[in-house]
């Protein structure tokens, strides 16, 4: 799975806009591998075998995984594919890959790609690491670099480490568990939101509030659930409720969600799915019940569904500009997460759904 991406610094803030505007005939040299879409598509296509039965789905999900493991370093790791961050390892893109391979080796039973996710685990805790501050663990973002502490970082690895201990057995893969929800628990504010960036220990690092703030909270929001429905983790639970809380005033009348705190009317159009199966995967854990505000964000998301099958990314960057491409690791996204509500759909209409 590889193609073009909003990418980073320069060609996420001009770049891609100008890519958008020209003629599409023209043919850019900026096709990425991300290993965050492979997880992402492996887990869609794990989830698309389950609900029809059709072997092409279980095929491209071993093909996809049978690729990332080909593409692991001998120490765990994985490049990170963006030249502009040439040379690091982004914990994102590993832990992702991680998580595609986990659900390969739940379906199929092929041992090497639960030894390559515990490669991965192991380049984790040896060279990215994490930073402490009392009884709270942060991962960082990137490999031997003291970065920022980012709760959402912590969230997905607290997922990851959670099916790791779930599939081999081993609760010994949860020992950093604990201090990665008090972390998160703490930086979590009154209202919910648990913010993009939190303050840490030296002064020279600096805290950021709102990013993204209604994505990256139903992000973190679906990996404490699932982080509950493995370990059964109260606390996880409760800081999920306070997701929930803060994400039900993240959306307009029409379904879109908004970019941030201060920007209603910038729209990122991944946002809706994640927005919209964060509080489906709550209904289904009984942590909250329907929710006319997931409603609405999934019907804004298919609104947008170009006859093609692709969305485009975004709209009202700079109160005036739009993305019109069609990026694979946000439509990795969006698929996987509209199958979390199709998957709770009554069998007669999901039968028409995947039809």
């Amino acid at each position: 799975m590889a193609g073009p991406d909003a990418g980073v610094r320069f060609n996420y803030r001009v770049g891609r806009f100008i890519k958008s505007y020209l003629p599409a005939s023209i043919r850019w040299n900026d096709s990425y591998y991300y290993l965050q879409a492979q997880g992402y598509w492996v887990l869609a296509n794990w989830r698309l075998f389950c609900l029809t039965n059709d072997p092409l789905y279980s095929d491209i999900a071993v093909g996809a995984s049978n690729c990332m493991m080909e593409r692991q370093r001998a120490d765990g790791a994985w490049d990170y594919p963006n030249p502009e961050w040439k040379g690091r390892v982004a914990t994102a893109e590993g832990t992702w890959a991680a998580l595609g391979l986990l659900e390969t080796f739940r379906r199929s039973s092929d041992r090497r790609c639960l030894d390559s996710a515990v490669n991965w685990y192991q380049f984790l805790i040896r060279h990215i690491g994490f930073r402490q501050s009392g009884d709270e663990l942060s991962v960082n973002y990137f490999s031997n670099v003291n970065t920022p502490r980012v709760p959402n970082n912590s969230a997905f690895v607290l997922r990851f480490l959670g099916e790791v201990a779930e599939l081999t057995g081993a609760d010994s893969y949860l020992e950093p568990a604990r201090g990665l929800i008090t972390f998160i628990g703490r930086a979590q504010k009154p209202t919910g939101e648990i913010p993009y960036m939190a303050k840490g220990d030296d002064c020279g690092v600096k805290c950021r509030d709102h990013f993204q703030c209604y994505q990256y909270n139903a992000f973190q929001c679906m990996d404490l659930m699932r982080h509950y429905e493995l370990s059964g983790d109260s606390a996880a639970c409760r800081i999920a409720a306070g997701c929930l809380d803060f994400l039900r005033g993240g959306s307009s009348r029409e379904g879109y969600v908004y970019y941030d705190c201060h920007h209603q009317n910038r729209t990122v159009t991944y946002h809706s799915a994640a927005f919209g199966a964060a509080f489906e995967t709550a209904r289904r854990l009984a942590i909250s019940g329907p929710e006319q505000c997931a409603d609405r964000a999934f019907s804004y998301l298919l609104r947008r569904q170009r006859p093609d099958g692709a969305f485009p990314s975004s709209r009202g960057d700079y109160r005036l500009l739009s993305d019109t491409r069609a990026y694979p690791r946000p439509l990795t996204m969006i698929l996987y997460h509209l199958l979390v509500s199709v998957e709770t759909l009554p069998n007669a209409e999901l039968e028409r759904t995947t039809s």
